[in-house]
Protein backbone atom coordinates (compact mmCIF):
# COMPACT_ATOMS: atom_id res chain seq x y z
CA UNK A 1 0.00 0.00 0.00
CA UNK A 2 1.04 3.98 -0.83
CA UNK A 3 0.49 5.54 1.83
CA UNK A 4 2.10 9.73 0.83
CA UNK A 5 2.15 13.37 2.61
CA UNK A 6 1.36 16.64 1.03
CA UNK A 7 2.05 19.66 3.55
CA UNK A 8 0.93 22.88 1.56
CA UNK A 9 1.55 26.78 2.61
CA UNK A 10 3.94 28.79 0.86
CA UNK A 11 4.78 29.27 5.18
CA UNK A 12 5.74 26.17 5.13
CA UNK A 13 7.22 26.46 1.68
CA UNK A 14 9.89 28.92 2.89
CA UNK A 15 11.07 27.94 6.10
CA UNK A 16 8.79 30.33 8.45
CA UNK A 17 6.53 27.40 9.80
CA UNK A 18 8.66 24.24 10.58
CA UNK A 19 6.15 21.47 9.20
CA UNK A 20 6.10 19.34 12.37
CA UNK A 21 2.75 17.86 11.40
CA UNK A 22 4.38 15.36 9.05
CA UNK A 23 6.92 14.01 11.05
CA UNK A 24 4.14 13.33 14.08
CA UNK A 25 2.00 11.84 11.19
CA UNK A 26 4.87 9.71 10.03
CA UNK A 27 5.25 8.16 13.75
CA UNK A 28 1.50 7.57 14.23
CA UNK A 29 1.47 5.37 11.01
CA UNK A 30 4.32 3.56 12.16
CA UNK A 31 2.96 2.87 15.19
CA UNK A 32 -0.18 1.03 13.07
CA UNK A 33 2.00 -0.67 10.97
CA UNK A 34 2.02 1.56 7.91
CA UNK A 35 4.91 3.74 6.29
CA UNK A 36 4.64 6.60 4.51
CA UNK A 37 6.50 6.25 1.15
CA UNK A 38 6.57 9.88 0.47
CA UNK A 39 6.48 13.74 1.82
CA UNK A 40 6.19 16.50 -0.15
CA UNK A 41 5.30 20.19 0.44
CA UNK A 42 3.69 22.75 -1.99
CA UNK A 43 3.11 26.25 -1.76
CA UNK A 44 -0.69 28.51 -2.04
CA UNK A 45 -0.37 28.56 -5.92
CA UNK A 46 -3.64 27.00 -7.35
CA UNK A 47 -2.10 25.30 -10.43
CA UNK A 48 0.49 23.87 -8.46
CA UNK A 49 -2.03 22.46 -5.62
CA UNK A 50 -3.68 20.77 -8.98
CA UNK A 51 -1.29 19.11 -10.11
CA UNK A 52 0.30 17.61 -7.05
CA UNK A 53 -3.05 16.36 -6.27
CA UNK A 54 -3.86 14.86 -9.50
CA UNK A 55 0.08 13.64 -9.75
CA UNK A 56 0.09 11.83 -6.71
CA UNK A 57 -3.20 10.89 -7.11
CA UNK A 58 -2.55 8.43 -9.95
CA UNK A 59 0.01 6.60 -7.76
CA UNK A 60 -0.82 6.73 -4.23
CA UNK A 61 -3.91 4.06 -2.22
CA UNK A 62 -3.96 6.86 0.41
CA UNK A 63 -3.10 10.80 0.09
CA UNK A 64 -3.09 13.00 3.43
CA UNK A 65 -2.98 16.27 3.01
CA UNK A 66 -2.30 18.98 5.72
CA UNK A 67 -3.12 22.53 5.72
CA UNK A 68 -5.11 25.17 3.65
CA UNK A 69 -8.58 24.59 4.87
CA UNK A 70 -8.61 28.28 6.71
CA UNK A 71 -11.22 30.93 6.14
CA UNK A 72 -8.64 33.47 4.26
CA UNK A 73 -7.45 34.52 0.63
CA UNK A 74 -4.47 32.02 1.02
CA UNK A 75 -5.93 28.81 2.02
CA UNK A 76 -6.54 27.10 -1.31
CA UNK A 77 -6.58 23.50 -1.01
CA UNK A 78 -10.38 22.46 -0.56
CA UNK A 79 -10.79 24.52 -4.15
CA UNK A 80 -7.65 23.15 -5.39
CA UNK A 81 -9.02 19.46 -4.51
CA UNK A 82 -12.69 20.18 -5.92
CA UNK A 83 -10.90 21.41 -9.42
CA UNK A 84 -8.14 18.18 -9.04
CA UNK A 85 -11.78 15.75 -8.38
CA UNK A 86 -13.34 17.37 -11.60
CA UNK A 87 -16.47 18.51 -8.92
CA UNK A 88 -18.22 21.76 -8.02
CA UNK A 89 -17.86 23.51 -4.47
CA UNK A 90 -21.03 22.84 -2.17
CA UNK A 91 -21.89 24.29 0.52
CA UNK A 92 -22.52 22.20 3.70
CA UNK A 93 -25.16 23.35 5.53
CA UNK A 94 -24.32 20.99 8.83
CA UNK A 95 -20.73 22.03 9.09
CA UNK A 96 -22.33 26.03 8.43
CA UNK A 97 -25.07 25.99 10.97
CA UNK A 98 -22.07 24.60 13.90
CA UNK A 99 -19.99 27.24 12.83
CA UNK A 100 -22.85 30.04 13.62
CA UNK A 101 -23.85 28.13 16.48
CA UNK A 102 -20.17 28.37 18.12
CA UNK A 103 -19.74 31.97 17.26
CA UNK A 104 -23.12 32.60 18.99
CA UNK A 105 -22.05 30.28 22.11
CA UNK A 106 -19.41 32.85 22.24
CA UNK A 107 -21.84 35.81 21.71
CA UNK A 108 -20.82 36.49 18.37
CA UNK A 109 -21.79 36.57 14.78
CA UNK A 110 -19.63 34.75 12.54
CA UNK A 111 -17.27 36.10 10.49
CA UNK A 112 -18.34 35.99 6.38
CA UNK A 113 -15.32 34.58 5.85
CA UNK A 114 -15.99 31.49 7.67
CA UNK A 115 -18.84 30.67 5.18
CA UNK A 116 -15.90 29.22 2.96
CA UNK A 117 -15.13 26.44 5.59
CA UNK A 118 -18.67 24.79 4.74
CA UNK A 119 -17.91 24.68 1.13
CA UNK A 120 -16.88 21.27 0.27
CA UNK A 121 -16.46 19.35 -2.84
CA UNK A 122 -18.96 17.41 -4.07
CA UNK A 123 -19.27 14.25 -2.73
CA UNK A 124 -16.75 14.44 -0.21
CA UNK A 125 -17.41 12.91 3.38
CA UNK A 126 -16.96 15.75 6.00
CA UNK A 127 -14.46 15.39 8.86
CA UNK A 128 -15.53 17.40 11.71
CA UNK A 129 -13.08 19.29 13.89
CA UNK A 130 -14.86 19.53 17.53
CA UNK A 131 -12.12 22.12 18.66
CA UNK A 132 -11.64 24.24 15.36
CA UNK A 133 -13.24 26.01 12.58
CA UNK A 134 -11.75 23.98 10.11
CA UNK A 135 -13.52 20.72 9.09
CA UNK A 136 -11.93 18.06 7.10
CA UNK A 137 -13.18 15.57 4.58
CA UNK A 138 -12.34 12.83 2.44
CA UNK A 139 -12.75 11.82 -1.55
CA UNK A 140 -11.33 10.10 -3.90
CA UNK A 141 -9.12 11.75 -6.55
CA UNK A 142 -7.57 9.62 -9.33
CA UNK A 143 -6.61 5.84 -7.67
CA UNK A 144 -6.51 7.61 -3.95
CA UNK A 145 -8.34 8.16 -1.12
CA UNK A 146 -7.49 11.31 0.16
CA UNK A 147 -8.03 12.86 3.37
CA UNK A 148 -7.87 16.78 3.81
CA UNK A 149 -6.49 18.06 7.13
CA UNK A 150 -6.44 21.84 9.27
CA UNK A 151 -3.08 22.42 9.78
CA UNK A 152 -3.37 23.48 13.66
CA UNK A 153 -1.68 20.96 15.19
CA UNK A 154 -3.71 20.21 17.47
CA UNK A 155 -6.59 20.20 15.84
CA UNK A 156 -4.82 17.98 12.82
CA UNK A 157 -3.38 15.73 15.63
CA UNK A 158 -6.90 15.09 17.19
CA UNK A 159 -8.78 14.46 13.87
CA UNK A 160 -6.34 11.84 12.91
CA UNK A 161 -6.10 9.61 15.64
CA UNK A 162 -9.72 10.22 16.78
CA UNK A 163 -11.25 9.55 12.83
CA UNK A 164 -8.58 9.26 10.27
CA UNK A 165 -6.32 6.13 11.46
CA UNK A 166 -9.86 4.46 12.81
CA UNK A 167 -11.45 5.24 9.25
CA UNK A 168 -8.40 3.73 7.77
CA UNK A 169 -8.12 0.41 9.72
CA UNK A 170 -11.76 -0.02 7.96
CA UNK A 171 -10.86 0.11 4.56
CA UNK A 172 -7.10 -0.90 4.30
CA UNK A 173 -5.51 -4.11 5.67
CA UNK A 174 -3.50 -3.71 8.72
CA UNK A 175 0.08 -2.36 8.44
CA UNK A 176 2.88 -4.69 8.44
CA UNK A 177 6.06 -2.63 8.58
CA UNK A 178 7.87 -2.63 11.82
CA UNK A 179 10.76 -1.17 13.45
CA UNK A 180 13.27 -1.40 16.12
CA UNK A 181 15.17 1.38 17.02
CA UNK A 182 18.88 1.23 18.31
CA UNK A 183 20.92 4.18 20.19
CA UNK A 184 24.58 4.04 20.13
CA UNK A 185 27.06 6.43 21.58
CA UNK A 186 30.61 6.84 21.33
CA UNK A 187 30.85 5.21 18.04
CA UNK A 188 30.64 7.17 14.31
CA UNK A 189 28.32 6.46 11.91
CA UNK A 190 30.83 5.63 9.38
CA UNK A 191 32.69 3.14 11.90
CA UNK A 192 29.59 1.57 11.84
CA UNK A 193 29.04 1.31 8.20
CA UNK A 194 31.99 0.13 7.54
CA UNK A 195 31.37 -2.90 9.91
CA UNK A 196 27.27 -3.79 9.00
CA UNK A 197 27.25 -2.45 5.33
CA UNK A 198 29.25 -5.35 4.06
CA UNK A 199 27.10 -8.05 5.81
CA UNK A 200 24.26 -9.69 4.41
CA UNK A 201 20.45 -9.17 5.77
CA UNK A 202 17.53 -11.08 5.86
CA UNK A 203 15.07 -10.71 3.15
CA UNK A 204 12.78 -8.22 3.68
CA UNK A 205 15.22 -6.49 6.49
CA UNK A 206 16.54 -3.22 6.38
CA UNK A 207 18.83 -1.33 7.76
CA UNK A 208 18.64 2.31 8.42
CA UNK A 209 20.95 5.22 10.01
CA UNK A 210 20.56 8.33 11.87
CA UNK A 211 22.59 10.82 13.19
CA UNK A 212 21.99 12.73 15.97
CA UNK A 213 24.95 14.32 17.87
CA UNK A 214 26.39 12.55 20.15
CA UNK A 215 23.96 9.61 19.15
CA UNK A 216 23.56 7.40 16.09
CA UNK A 217 20.50 5.48 15.67
CA UNK A 218 20.04 2.34 13.89
CA UNK A 219 16.79 0.95 12.52
CA UNK A 220 15.98 -2.62 11.67
CA UNK A 221 13.06 -1.94 8.97
CA UNK A 222 10.48 -5.03 8.28
CA UNK A 223 8.74 -5.17 5.31
CA UNK A 224 6.32 -8.52 5.85
CA UNK A 225 9.75 -10.41 7.20
CA UNK A 226 9.50 -13.37 9.72
CA UNK A 227 9.65 -13.04 13.14
CA UNK A 228 12.46 -15.77 13.29
CA UNK A 229 14.06 -12.96 10.56
CA UNK A 230 13.75 -10.32 12.83
CA UNK A 231 15.01 -12.39 15.37
CA UNK A 232 18.19 -13.17 13.12
CA UNK A 233 18.44 -9.80 12.22
CA UNK A 234 18.52 -8.11 15.46
CA UNK A 235 21.33 -10.76 16.89
CA UNK A 236 24.00 -10.28 13.62
CA UNK A 237 23.88 -6.19 14.48
CA UNK A 238 23.73 -6.89 18.02
CA UNK A 239 26.57 -8.75 17.96
CA UNK A 240 28.39 -5.05 16.15
CA UNK A 241 26.90 -2.60 18.50
CA UNK A 242 26.33 -3.83 22.04
CA UNK A 243 29.75 -2.11 23.18
CA UNK A 244 28.19 1.32 22.08
CA UNK A 245 24.16 0.19 22.69
CA UNK A 246 22.58 3.31 25.39
CA UNK A 247 19.09 2.41 24.47
CA UNK A 248 16.56 0.23 22.17
CA UNK A 249 13.03 1.61 20.89
CA UNK A 250 13.27 5.24 22.58
CA UNK A 251 15.93 6.92 23.93
CA UNK A 252 15.05 8.66 27.47
CA UNK A 253 18.14 8.71 29.38
CA UNK A 254 16.97 10.72 32.49
CA UNK A 255 13.66 9.01 32.91
CA UNK A 256 15.61 5.30 33.09
CA UNK A 257 17.91 6.92 35.52
CA UNK A 258 15.06 7.85 37.50
CA UNK A 259 13.79 4.40 37.44
CA UNK A 260 16.70 2.64 38.24
CA UNK A 261 17.59 5.47 41.40
CA UNK A 262 14.73 3.92 42.70
CA UNK A 263 14.30 7.19 44.93
CA UNK A 264 18.15 7.11 45.53
CA UNK A 265 19.48 10.29 46.47
CA UNK A 266 22.12 11.67 43.68
CA UNK A 267 24.78 14.22 44.04
CA UNK A 268 26.06 16.00 41.18
CA UNK A 269 28.87 18.62 41.09
CA UNK A 270 29.09 19.91 37.79
CA UNK A 271 31.82 22.45 36.20
CA UNK A 272 33.17 21.31 32.83
CA UNK A 273 29.75 20.65 30.91
CA UNK A 274 28.14 24.05 31.83
CA UNK A 275 25.37 22.51 34.29
CA UNK A 276 23.89 20.52 30.56
CA UNK A 277 23.89 17.25 33.16
CA UNK A 278 21.50 19.36 35.87
CA UNK A 279 19.67 20.24 33.23
CA UNK A 280 18.81 17.09 31.73
CA UNK A 281 18.41 15.27 35.29
CA UNK A 282 16.73 17.70 37.62
CA UNK A 283 13.46 17.43 35.88
CA UNK A 284 13.00 13.27 35.84
CA UNK A 285 15.41 12.82 39.23
CA UNK A 286 13.21 15.06 42.35
CA UNK A 287 16.41 13.62 45.21
CA UNK A 288 19.20 15.40 43.10
CA UNK A 289 20.94 17.63 44.80
CA UNK A 290 22.94 19.31 42.39
CA UNK A 291 25.91 22.27 42.70
CA UNK A 292 27.20 24.12 39.80
CA UNK A 293 31.02 25.79 40.71
CA UNK A 294 34.67 25.20 39.48
CA UNK A 295 36.04 21.67 40.24
CA UNK A 296 39.76 20.38 40.22
CA UNK A 297 40.28 18.94 36.55
CA UNK A 298 42.03 15.51 36.32
CA UNK A 299 40.86 11.78 37.34
CA UNK A 300 42.24 11.29 40.34
CA UNK A 301 41.79 14.42 41.93
CA UNK A 302 38.23 14.99 40.81
CA UNK A 303 37.39 11.60 42.38
CA UNK A 304 39.00 12.60 45.41
CA UNK A 305 37.40 15.75 45.39
CA UNK A 306 33.70 13.71 46.82
CA UNK A 307 35.02 10.05 47.84
CA UNK A 308 34.59 11.05 51.22
CA UNK A 309 30.04 11.12 50.56
CA UNK A 310 27.87 8.67 51.79
CA UNK A 311 25.92 9.25 49.07
CA UNK A 312 25.55 8.30 45.26
CA UNK A 313 27.74 11.14 43.91
CA UNK A 314 28.80 12.38 40.62
CA UNK A 315 31.21 15.06 39.63
CA UNK A 316 32.11 16.29 36.31
CA UNK A 317 35.57 18.57 36.26
CA UNK A 318 36.73 22.02 34.86
CA UNK A 319 38.26 21.19 31.56
CA UNK A 320 41.70 21.36 30.88
CA UNK A 321 44.17 20.54 28.09
CA UNK A 322 43.69 17.09 28.35
CA UNK A 323 40.09 17.14 28.25
CA UNK A 324 37.35 17.31 31.29
CA UNK A 325 37.48 14.42 33.87
CA UNK A 326 33.96 12.25 34.91
CA UNK A 327 34.31 11.00 38.78
CA UNK A 328 31.12 8.46 40.52
CA UNK A 329 31.53 7.48 43.46
CA UNK A 330 29.01 5.33 45.41
CA UNK A 331 30.46 5.79 49.01
CA UNK A 332 32.72 3.04 48.83
CA UNK A 333 33.89 2.67 45.43
CA UNK A 334 34.73 5.01 42.55
CA UNK A 335 35.77 5.70 39.23
CA UNK A 336 37.04 8.75 37.32
CA UNK A 337 38.18 9.48 33.74
CA UNK A 338 39.11 12.24 31.22
CA UNK A 339 37.80 12.23 27.81
CA UNK A 340 39.23 14.34 25.01
CA UNK A 341 36.39 15.92 22.52
CA UNK A 342 38.07 16.47 19.56
CA UNK A 343 35.56 19.36 18.10
CA UNK A 344 36.25 22.97 18.62
CA UNK A 345 32.23 24.41 18.96
CA UNK A 346 32.45 24.03 23.05
CA UNK A 347 28.30 23.91 23.65
CA UNK A 348 28.93 20.66 21.46
CA UNK A 349 32.25 19.31 23.25
CA UNK A 350 30.09 19.84 26.52
CA UNK A 351 26.94 18.53 25.62
CA UNK A 352 28.83 15.21 24.67
CA UNK A 353 30.51 15.52 27.93
CA UNK A 354 27.27 15.75 29.51
CA UNK A 355 25.97 12.40 27.78
CA UNK A 356 29.11 10.88 29.11
CA UNK A 357 28.64 11.55 32.53
CA UNK A 358 24.85 10.08 32.11
CA UNK A 359 25.77 7.21 30.10
CA UNK A 360 28.71 6.62 33.33
CA UNK A 361 25.82 6.58 35.99
CA UNK A 362 23.09 4.37 33.43
CA UNK A 363 26.40 2.02 33.48
CA UNK A 364 26.71 1.70 36.87
CA UNK A 365 23.56 0.99 37.60
CA UNK A 366 22.71 -1.89 34.83
CA UNK A 367 26.40 -3.15 36.62
CA UNK A 368 28.20 -2.52 33.67
CA UNK A 369 31.43 -1.52 33.84
CA UNK A 370 31.32 2.52 34.62
CA UNK A 371 34.19 3.17 31.77
CA UNK A 372 33.03 2.47 28.60
CA UNK A 373 34.94 1.41 25.17
CA UNK A 374 34.18 4.75 22.85
CA UNK A 375 35.76 5.21 19.98
CA UNK A 376 35.16 9.05 19.38
CA UNK A 377 36.08 10.40 22.30
CA UNK A 378 40.16 9.84 23.74
CA UNK A 379 40.47 8.64 27.43
CA UNK A 380 43.84 10.88 28.84
CA UNK A 381 42.96 9.18 32.07
CA UNK A 382 41.31 6.98 34.33
CA UNK A 383 41.67 6.19 38.17
CA UNK A 384 39.48 3.91 40.42
CA UNK A 385 39.43 3.47 44.36
CA UNK A 386 38.06 0.52 45.74
CA UNK A 387 37.65 -3.06 43.69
Amino acid sequence: MIIEIISTGDEVLTGFTVDTNSAWLCQRLLDHGWQVRRRQTVGDRMDDLVDILQERGRVADILIVNGGLGPTSDDKTTEAAALAADVELELRDEWLQLLIERYSSRGRDMPESNRKQAMLPAGATLIPNPIGTACGFHLRIGRARCYFTPGVPSEFKQMVDEQILPDLGTHFAAGTTEVRRYFTFGVSESSLSDRLDTQTWPEHIDLGYRSSMPIIELKLISQQAEQTDFATAEAQLLAVITPFLVARDELDLPSELADKLAGQELHIYESGSAGLVLHSLAPAIPQLIGHLGWLPGGAELLLRQINNNQELTMAIGSETEHGISIALWNGKTGAAQTLKVGIQNPSLRQGIIAFAAQDMLRRYLNQEPMLGNYETLLRTDEFHIGS
